[in-house]
């Protein structure tokens, strides 16, 4: 495995995200965003038992994803790619060849939950195998371009963003990380949150060699005022002490295409992508 680099965004990742969270996950929210929940104290853990979703717990995004590039390319979350059964959560991705804005390009269809109620410090938790063509749980599967699989948790325009995220391939990565096997671990804090945050918001950490897209790990952040921890099947991965947040959020889970060499990959048309997840868990500080 590769050694851990703690950096602040990089150019070229910078100029390819800060499009793609203002139409993102702040849209998804809307509904959540417009009339905010007041934030919870109660710790919980959802095992992903039966056939559908708690949606006094859960909400289902139904709506645009992130990704999108004028006449290129253009994403939407499927209530229909949320699929529970056998143990498991599992979100769904496909690209197909379509029509955005009048030009030829790609359209992909993923998935995104996130809780209805907002949490604060504490432990979250997510038991996750990410994107790949695996198409039972424990199959054989690889990751493929054109996808980012996240578990994180979020609120209004990243005024508290607290991610692990894996692209699927990134041309661009930190020096000497495999660019179909990167984990990301970001945090963002905008103090503004009527704008976009930009790249002095954010502090992130990439390690490789941990193949997340071929089997589970437990992946942890411990989020305390002024620090936050990151861990992979209980082993620290990194520590970060700036651009760490205070307002409470919603946790969250999402699959989504992306057409960016810089972040998740090129499109790749008419390949089912799946992600799996086993269980997730919110401990409040004590």
């Amino acid at each position: 495995m590769v050694g851990i680099e703690e950096l602040g965004r990089t150019c070229k990742r910078a100029a390819a995200l800060a499009g793609m969270f203002l139409v993102t996950l702040g849209l998804s929210l809307a509904a959540s965003q417009g009339s905010k929940s007041k934030p919870s104290n109660s710790g919980w853990t959802v095992n992903f038992t039966g056939t559908s979703l708690d949606t006094h717990f859960w909400v289902v995004a139904n709506g645009r994803a992130p990704g999108y590039i004028p006449c290129d390319h253009i994403g939407y979350f499927v209530p229909s790619h949320v699929l529970v059964g056998g143990g498991y959560l599992t979100l769904v991705l496909t690209q197909s060849v379509g029509t955005v804005d009048t030009c030829t390009g790609f359209i992909s269809d993923g998935a995104e939950i996130y809780t209805r109620k907002t949490y604060g410090y504490g432990t979250y938790q997510w038991v996750m195998r990410m994107s790949s063509t695996a198409t039972s749980p424990t199959g054989d599967g690889t990751p493929v371009s054109g996808s980012v699989s996240a578990g994180f948790i979020y609120v209004n325009n990243s005024e508290t963003e607290i991610d692990f995220e894996f692209p699927g391939y990134e041309e661009y990565v930190p020096t000497g990380d495999d660019p179909s096997d990167t984990l990301y671990m970001v945090n963002w804090l905008n103090p503004n949150p009527s704008t976009a945050p930009t790249s002095n918001e954010e502090t992130y950490s990439a390690v490789s060699g941990l193949n997340v897209a071929t089997k589970f790990y437990t992946y942890k952040f411990i989020w305390q005022p002024g620090s936050i921890t990151y861990y992979v099947d209980g082993q620290l991965m990194a520590t970060h002490t700036t651009n760490v947040p205070s307002a409470p959020a919603h946790f969250m889970i999402n699959h989504w295409g992306t057409d960016n060499p810089n972040w998740g990959g090129v499109a790749t048309a008419n390949v089912t992508r799946y992600f799996y997840v086993q269980s997730v868990s919110y401990t409040p500080l004590p």
